[in-house]
């Protein structure tokens, strides 16, 4: 059983991002377990507390604790047993979920994406100014800066964050909005492979190149490597695209 001041004391964020009870604690408390689970301080096997005593020693409510552990439970890290508790799993085992699966399947979103972030890769380059480029660079150093200490969570955050980023520097407010009510969809293709951990450094690679291509104002280019970079992502889930 885990050590519960263990997961309470474990790697403390900057203030205390358990107090209270507001919408992003949720979040916050799935990220926290995430990271002591891909960092080994949750090992494979291991049953968790029960949500009571974790939330008791978390400081957050019951409901906020289901959801981080649904959440978790998406991305394959962790078994729910209906009557027995909650499991981490085996890393061979880890296959995330697909939670849009009433609606689409994760080809339909990396085909969609193929399509519409290639071409916003390509106005953004032909219309970004310095200001864009920084942020862009930004990003990527983040996800470098995430990978180096193994922060996983942080890495996608920060992949997340630089397609965003692709969509705004287009200045098409139109392509924007219709980003923006597929975006969860597109952000959880992009954290499919990296849960699995499946050759991070290539991710970070790719990403490197779009932002250079972009910083360049190299339409194509930009155009060509964020096709690579989804059909690569893709296919480091197993999906054939292009």
């Amino acid at each position: 059983m885990v050590d519960l001041a263990a997961l309470r004391r474990s790697e403390p964020p900057s203030g205390d991002m358990f107090a209270g009870d507001r919408p992003l604690v949720p979040r916050a408390v799935s990220d926290h377990l995430q990271a002591m689970i891909l960092r080994g301080g949750l090992k494979p096997g291991e049953k968790l507390p029960s949500q009571r005593d974790l939330a008791e020693q978390l400081g957050v409510s019951r409901p906020s604790l289901r959801e981080a552990i649904s959440v978790l439970e998406a991305m394959g890290l962790v078994n729910v047993r209906i009557g027995s508790g909650v499991y981490v799993t085996q890393p061979a085992t880890r296959a995330p979920l697909w939670r849009f699966s009433e609606r689409c399947s994760p080809q339909d979103v990396y085909e969609a994406r193929y399509g519409l972030e290639s071409h916003a890769a390509r106005l953004a380059a032909l219309r970004c100014d310095e200001a864009g480029v920084a942020r862009l660079r930004e990003a990527t150093d983040a996800m470098r800066e995430a990978l180096a200490r193994d922060d996983i969570p942080a890495m996608a955050g920060a992949d997340a964050t630089f397609h965003d980023l692709v969509f705004d520097l287009t200045a098409n407010p139109v392509l924007a909005g219709m980003y923006r009510p597929v975006r969860d969809m597109m952000v959880e293709t992009q954290r499919l492979p990296m849960t699995l951990r499946i050759r991070l450094g290539d991710t970070l690679r790719e990403h490197e190149n779009v932002c250079k291509t972009i910083a360049s104002r190299d339409g194509d280019g930009a155009e060509a490597a964020m096709r690579h970079h989804i059909r690569a992502a893709a296919n480091r889930y197993g999906l054939t695209i292009g």
